[in-house]
């Protein structure tokens, strides 16, 4: 049986691009955000909203490749596979960007949905101190933590309108 496998495509699916009970999803908050903050932070220290999604996207890479038991797949944080340096001048450069989390999180419910039950749940990644069941919620949770950032970006470009100045290039 698969019910445990399907609770976490459930999940993963209203947090991506459901109807979560507080508020946008991914997707959701993602397609309401301009192109123009994809490369601009609040101040110096700050990743933008493109860095932002890289990194949703090296997370999810990350998962996917642990479910493909590809044990030589790593990210050392705070590197740049781990926060790529990603900019966005257009609308296109966006829209593709966005295109690529999508399909990151596509292979996720592929892996998902080729599991013939829920044993693998239980094993330890390769490497880790946790198991397959806690990287698969780590996921869900990533998404939900940096889904607030990208919407504390958003509301400080609102500020910017009315106070011009306070974002760098």
């Amino acid at each position: 049986m698969k019910n445990r496998t399907e609770n976490i495509i459930k999940s993963l699916s209203e947090v991506f691009e459901g109807e979560p009970w507080y508020g946008d999803s991914v997707m959701r908050k993602l397609e309401n955000v301009p192109y123009v903050i994809g490369y601009k932070t609040c101040n110096p220290e700050s990743h933008s909203a493109a860095q932002i999604v890289g990194h949703l996207i090296a997370w999810k890479t990350f998962a996917i490749e642990k479910l493909k038991c590809n044990d030589e797949f790593s990210i050392e944080i705070d590197t740049e596979k781990d926060w790529p340096d990603i900019k966005v001048h257009t609308q296109e450069e966006w829209e593709a960007l966005k295109r690529k989390l999508v399909a990151a999180q596509s292979e996720i419910y592929k892996c998902l949905n080729k599991k013939e039950d829920d044993s693998y749940l239980e094993e330890k990644v390769n490497g880790k101190d946790y198991d397959f069941y806690s990287l698969l919620n780590g996921v869900i949770q990533h998404d939900i933590y940096h889904l607030g950032q990208i919407g504390l970006i958003e509301s400080q470009l609102k500020k910017k309108e009315m106070n011009p100045g306070i974002f760098r290039d």
